[in-house]
């Protein structure tokens, strides 16, 4: 008689593979991890309202951030989309530069 140690092998490797399956992403990828962290506002120096350079540098850092802030919300609404989020409105992805 085999002993149980011997059996308990190929129902352990049976059940790891049907875990490992149910691990397996269907086709989706998960947005990246810095779109669950919050950018903080530009803050303008106090000494910045004498200048109009520094006023425009950081109203450019304010526009940038929201088209950050934008691009990241687009991301996590097209990934809970593709889940099966109900009610959304996503917009479209950004085109990527070609390169070449």
């Amino acid at each position: 008689m085999r002993s149980s140690r011997f059996l308990m092998l190929p129902l352990a490797l049976a059940a790891s593979g049907s875990l490992v399956s149910g691990c397996v992403s269907k086709g989706l990828a998960f947005p990246p991890s810095v779109d669950l962290r919050v950018e903080p506002k530009p803050v303008l120096a106090p000494d910045a309202i004498y200048s109009e350079a520094a006023l425009d540098a950081y109203d450019i850092a304010i526009e940038a951030r929201g088209d950050r802030l934008a691009a990241q919300v687009g991301r996590l609404c097209r990934f809970f989309d593709t889940m099966g989020m109900k009610g959304l409105d996503c917009p479209p992805p950004e085109p990527r530069p070609k390169q070449g």
